[in-house]
């Protein structure tokens, strides 16, 4: 019977090595080895598979790289066949992780004798440390002994084990699965892709069958020449997606996300389109390499209104100091605050303004506990939320005005003296014939 054993995250397998007793090869250097195979689930060869040995080091019991990466790393990669020998590996403990290929091809690039002077980085490596490999690894068996790896591992985490010295371990079968994949294009309103730029990207995710369990992750992300764009994941599941860029939003889903299920394009619009910009010439990097502090900035784009297609009403983001500044700018825009009349409005506001906590148009500034619209309309749905992210011990009395919170875009009511009035710097105001009628000014009177 062939032994099995779990293993979380970051912890060292028991691989004593000696004992294992088959395919053990004794080196005269002080390296060692692993050579053997990478298959998928359906003990298919994969080819092309790239990864990385990384030596570790304890510290305070856990486990973290021992040396300056990636100079230490030892890249191994399966050929045709799904084979592969590595035999330059520092012993001790070590790390078994999956690299993106592309990441692996500019490795060499940190060879001190040929990394750039004055902190100059080669063009193709710029968005690279943003990659994430498209496999993960299940398990590895060494002999009759398999070690299956439980934990959510991406870049930089890896099962972990030891080596001895000079001792090259054969006969390694290294079982690895697909990760869903995210394939994305961002393009302005007139079709013009969203070239070579750098964005922020939010995944909303939940259960297939179990709607209210789900998460949300946040990340920055790199368009290529056409606009294109990979994320992957290890959740399956519905997935909306939306996406910030200056001070422009799109958004996109929701959509299915499953072995076998998942669309081959998405593709994310926003509403508008950067000012040109024209870089000086001493603002011009020189050819082959691209200093960071030379790079002009990206343009800043023109807030823009976003119509929802549900209602027909249009939106925009805008910066503020504070309530009473967000509605003042509201009103010279000819609307107000927004009005958030239902789930489905909520959840499209979700999706195309991510940056939270942003202010809206709820306040019982005019008569305390009688929360109304800015804009006047009645309050027919809310979304309290029921433990506050950041509690501030304050009175209800105190707290007359409300914010989006990052916390599955709960409202949260807030006052003078609240971390969320110091940290709401947006707010979404509407457009939709209606125009502000809720005196800015707060009571005077006790509450």
């Amino acid at each position: 019977m062939k032994g099995t054993y779990l293993t979380p995250n970051l912890v060292v397998l028991a691989l004593i090595l000696s004992c294992v007793g088959t395919g053990i090869e004794e080196t005269a250097e002080a390296f060692s080895g692993l050579s053997g195979k990478v298959v998928d689930l359906e003990d298919n060869p994969v080819a092309g598979f790239t990864f990385a040995i990384q030596p570790m080091q304890r510290h305070g019991g856990l486990l973290a790289p021992a040396r300056e990466f990636p100079t230490s790393l030892s890249k191994g990669e399966t050929d045709s066949a799904g084979a592969f020998t590595v035999i330059d590996i520092q012993p001790g403990l070590v790390q078994l992780i999956v690299i993106p290929a592309p990441l692996g091809d500019t490795f060499e690039m940190f060879d001190p004798e040929r990394f750039p002077a004055e902190g100059e980085i080669r063009p193709e490596f710029i968005g690279h440390n943003h990659r994430e490999p498209d496999k993960k690894i299940v398990s590895i068996q060494v002999g009759k002994v398999t070690f299956f790896d439980v934990g959510a591992h991406h870049f930089f985490e890896g099962l972990t084990f030891a080596l001895e010295p000079g001792v090259i371990i054969e006969d390694v079968k290294v079982t690895v699965k697909s990760r869903l994949r995210i394939r994305g294009r961002v393009v302005y309103a007139d079709g013009t892709p969203l070239a070579n730029a750098e964005a922020d990207l939010t995944m909303e995710q939940s259960h297939e069958f179990r709607p209210n369990h789900g998460g949300t992750h946040s990340t920055n992300f790199f368009t290529d020449a056409g606009g294109y764009f990979t994320e992957y994941t290890d959740e399956p599941g519905f997935y909306t997606l939306s996406v910030e860029y200056n001070d422009l939003s799109a958004g996109a889903g929701p959509f299915l996300l499953k072995d076998g299920v998942q669309p081959e394009e998405i593709i994310l619009t926003l509403e508008g389109k950067p000012d040109p910009i024209e870089p000086s010439a001493d603002k011009v990097p020189a050819p082959g390499n691209v200093k960071f502090h030379q790079t002009p900035a990206p343009p800043t784009a023109k807030s823009v209104w976003i119509i929802n297609p549900t209602n027909g009403h249009a939106y925009k983001k805008i910066l503020c100091e504070d309530w009473q500044d967000a509605q003042r700018k509201a009103v010279a825009e000819g609307g107000h605050l927004v009005s958030i009349n239902d789930e489905a409005e909520q959840h499209w506001l979700e999706v195309i303004f991510t940056r939270k906590p942003f202010w809206i148009g709820l306040t019982d500034v005019e008569e305390e506990g009688k929360w109304q619209w800015d804009s006047g309309e009645p309050v027919t749905y809310t979304n309290w939320a029921t433990h506050p992210s950041l509690p501030d011990g304050l009175l209800d009395a105190e707290k007359d005005y409300a914010v989006v919170t990052f916390r599955q875009g709960e409202w949260q009511s807030v006052g003078p003296e609240s971390p969320f009035w110091r940290m709401a710097r947006w707010a979404v105001i509407e457009k939709d014939g209606l125009v502000s009628t809720v005196s800015p000014t707060p009571k005077s009177t006790d509450k």
